[in-house]
């Protein structure tokens, strides 16, 4: 059987606030904390992004390619 608890209930409300601007202040601080991690490259140009890109997606295709003659050259041996 559970006894009520005035003191409890008093404490709640004050404890959900002190947690409420700890996350609030955690929350501020992840931006500036993910900033100091990132490398202080200068942003890159419209058309390097687009180059990258595009070496990301023919690397991305001849991986699938690879996975894919490695699962044909696997079958045809069996």
């Amino acid at each position: 059987m559970r006894y009520f608890q005035p003191e409890r209930a008093l404490i709640a409300p004050a404890m959900r606030e002190e947690r409420r601007r700890e996350l609030d202040a955690m929350l501020r601080h992840l931006p500036q904390r993910r900033d100091d991690r990132l490398p202080a490259h200068a942003p890159l140009s419209l058309e390097a992004r687009f180059h990258r890109t595009i070496v990301n997606i023919r690397q991305d295709v001849q991986r699938a390619k690879d996975v894919q003659t490695t699962h044909i050259l696997r079958w045809l041996r069996s």
